[in-house]
């Protein structure tokens, strides 16, 4: 039986349900689309919530068809991936890095 649980994204809270044991996995896909968001934010400036919101999807959905499609292609082997992750991880703990340089 699904469980309630709390959220906060960008600065909202809800209440979504949550299947038992899954809680820190919501968490991890919370902190995800807050990352997300906040590039987004960055790259359009001043927006309406609802406007971020959305542009914010379309640009995951874009991220996810490449993927899909580069795998249907075969076009991504697993050196590829690791050197995409390990470039995506710089520049988050460089984003990290820069906030806490500025707390």
């Amino acid at each position: 039986m699904a469980s309630k649980i709390g959220i906060t994204l960008y600065g909202r809270e809800y209440t979504v349900n949550c299947d038992p044991g899954q809680e820190e996995r919501l968490r991890q896909i919370v902190e995800f689309v807050e990352s997300r968001m906040k590039d987004v934010s960055e790259l359009v400036g001043n927006t309406t919530e609802n406007r971020l919101l959305m542009l914010t999807c379309l640009h995951m959905a874009d991220e996810l068809l490449d993927i899909k499609n580069r795998l249907e292609k075969g076009s991504i082997d697993n050196e590829e991936l690791l050197i995409a992750a390990v470039e995506h991880l710089q520049q988050r703990v460089a984003h990290i890095a820069s906030q806490v340089g500025g707390a």
